[in-house]
């Protein structure tokens, strides 16, 4: 009976997330929901010539010259899309509500997924599986990037997490096709991938690792050579490679790089001219992650940890990130929570995941409930009585929040290495 009230408890806890989430699908939209939806056009009229039109030059386009910068993962699922409603239509002011909701259906079933692995892999009671799993079903910064803004890191993150929990099950060769999956959604998850990669090694022999960086690249190749086999290797490496165009990072509202988001009020403020530092941000971000990488096979970390690290070191050296960025971080950050058997580990990951969540309410979240039609006034009583509403605050109220991200961030890498000698050989303190 114990059995039967646990899995009940589990449903409910889906089943209501799941409702939160597809009560705002339809009625809400970030600009993203409507670009994507002229990708889809372009790639339904094109196919695999795709990336030769990826600039988003076309008319088509609500917004001109706002590239499509993904792997094709993404592509074929918003392909698939747009053949549910063929019918639906966009312009820079309007997005049906099918688009709406079929665009952002693939998120969500990630983002229930996300939750169905933090509940197999969180140790202990089910009790204690159930809390892990609606931290971050409930989490509000989860519901926002995928159910109202519309953006997919969701996607990704459940291939990592899928990919970790694997890794650490000794599920190597599924655990490395699934990382494969997570870089041609989402090509920043690389970075988190090569610490795991690199904390392998010290756990298996060489031909082992030779053969599983081989099922990735091969995921890689096999979701490349398709849009390649058009004529399109210059158009398809810089669409996934070559960064955007180096710019101050405004507005201030949506900067979530520290050093991003300093440099640019410094800017604004006093006239100087800090562009000129944001190219540093990549030779030290590399730097880094080499010392990260070899710290990570020299000294027992669990891939989980590596992971966390790996990509805190990417959020917070680079000088722009994006708030859907974070949704990769945040289920290994309660992964890492559930697992480790010291209290101060323990609170530092779990501020790190709850922290992105702060910023919803210093933002106006019905915004996209009602800057494109058809809008939805009705929802903003519902969103102003629990405060996301707020009116937009001063530039350096934002600032201070990126940076204080970023401290969080590098406070953990720092803590992680520092406290990795008294953690189990490969286990990360793993409670069984």
């Amino acid at each position: 009976m114990s059995n039967k009230i646990h899995a009940l408890a589990l449903g409910l806890v889906l089943a209501l997330a799941a409702y939160c989430r597809l009560w705002a699908a339809p009625i809400s939209a970030g600009p993203d929901v409507l670009q994507f939806w002229a990708f889809a056009q372009v790639f339904h009229l094109h196919g695999l010539d795709f990336y030769r039109y990826a600039d988003a030059t076309a008319a088509i386009f609500p917004f001109k010259f706002w590239g499509f910068v993904y792997p094709p993962v993404w592509l074929l699922l918003l392909g698939l899309a747009l053949m549910v409603v063929p019918e639906s239509t966009a312009t820079y002011i309007t997005v049906d509500s099918s688009w709406r909701l079929a665009m952002k259906t693939p998120i969500i079933f990630a983002d229930l997924a996300i939750g169905c692995l933090l509940y197999w892999a969180v140790p202990g009671s089910k009790i204690r599986k159930l809390i892990f799993t609606s931290l971050w079903l409930f989490h509000p910064t989860s519901w926002y990037s995928s159910a109202v803004f519309g953006q997919f890191d969701a996607v990704a993150a459940a291939f990592l997490l899928a990919s970790i929990i694997l890794l650490e099950r000794g599920r190597d060769r599924l655990a490395f096709l699934l990382a494969g999956l997570a870089v041609m959604t989402k090509q920043h998850t690389l970075v988190p991938i090569a610490v795991m990669a690199v904390i392998a090694a010290r756990q298996m022999n060489w031909k082992r690792l030779v053969s599983n960086l081989a099922i990735l690249a091969g995921v890689v190749i096999l979701f490349s050579i398709p849009f390649l086999l058009t004529g399109n290797f210059s158009a398809y490496a810089s669409s996934l490679f070559l960064p955007g165009q180096l710019r101050y990072q405004l507005p201030l509202t949506l900067a979530f790089s520290g050093i991003g988001a300093a440099l640019t009020y410094v800017h604004g403020v006093f006239g100087w001219e800090t562009i000129r530092f944001f190219p540093f941000t990549f030779p030290v971000m590399v730097m880094a992650l080499i010392a990260v990488m070899v710290s990570s096979y020299r000294r027992a970390i669990s891939p989980a940890q590596g992971a966390l690290v790996g990509f805190l070191i990417f959020i917070s050296l680079s000088y722009q990130v994006n708030y859907q960025y974070l949704i990769i971080y945040i289920p290994i950050a309660l992964l890492v929570a559930s697992r480790t058997q010291y209290i101060s580990e323990r609170v530092f990951t779990l501020a790190l995941a709850l922290f992105p969540a702060v910023w919803l309410w210093l933002f106006d979240v019905s915004r996209w409930f009602t800057r494109f039609s058809p809008a939805d006034p009705s929802s903003i009583p519902i969103l102003a009585r629990i405060g996301l509403t707020h009116q937009v605050l001063p530039d350096y109220v934002y600032v201070f929040f990126a940076l204080a991200l970023m401290y969080l961030a590098l406070g953990y890498v720092i803590y992680a290495f520092r406290g990795s000698d008294k953690l189990e050989p490969g286990g990360g303190a793993i409670e069984s």
